[in-house]
């Protein structure tokens, strides 16, 4: 089976069983890991992921040690966000995350959808009845190559796992919101964006960034 394309199976993959009748996609924004964390703390990594956690990061680090003072500085440039991004205006993209679940520690109700299934690769998905992460099963498509290249035909329904879910009954939508983000370096306050905000009960909530800005 073809490996699944987050950026542009959602649809397709979501309308072929997860969906309700009459339910309607609002939002299903890929993500290849865990989202942006505010105020929650970072779940553990499962077992079967650790390991190959632990061989990438001992490349990564080979990789610095190997690498150019010129290549740094770039990084650490794009890092910071002083590559061009994170305006407002005159063109300029703004960088903020993909989801971001905030809230006051493990136990609001933000922070209990926060567990180590969030770190695989899905969609975190907004319909007008639920807010939901949904994983699909099997192969799927790394983050530099999603999107590119030419489609490739559906063998069939793609089975997916839905990791955590809210229903609509338990939350607010409040419409978009402008959000701002911490340079990494710097620490700086730059715009990172229009979200679409759904708020719980005790004030934390999930934010979807905008397609369209």
């Amino acid at each position: 089976m073809a490996a699944v394309d987050l950026t542009r199976d959602a649809a397709r993959v979501l309308g072929a069983g997860w969906l309700e009748p009459d339910e309607r996609l609002i939002e299903a924004t890929p993500v290849w890991g865990l989202p942006a964390l505010e105020g929650i703390p970072k779940p553990p990594w499962p077992a079967d992921q650790l390991g190959a956690r632990i061989l990438r990061v001992a490349g990564l680090t080979l990789l610095w040690i190997v690498g150019s003072v010129v290549v740094l500085i770039v990084l650490l440039v794009l890092a910071d966000g002083m590559g061009g991004g994170g305006g407002e205006s005159g063109g300029t993209k703004t960088k903020g995350p993909a989801v971001v679940l905030h809230g006051k520690g493990r136990d609001s109700l933000a922070g209990r959808l926060v567990t180590p299934g969030l770190r695989r690769r899905g969609w975190w998905v907004f319909t007008n009845r639920r807010v939901a992460f949904v994983a699909p099963r099997g192969r799927v498509s790394g983050k530099f190559w999603s999107g590119s290249g030419p489609e490739q035909e559906a063998a069939g329904p793609v089975p997916v796992d839905t990791v955590a879910e809210v229903r609509d009954s338990a939350y607010t939508y409040e419409g978009d919101v402008d959000r701002v983000r911490r340079t990494r370096i710097l620490r700086r306050s730059k715009p990172a964006g229009l979200y679409k905000r759904v708020r719980f009960a005790d004030g934390s909530g999930i934010d979807f960034r905008r397609r369209h800005q």
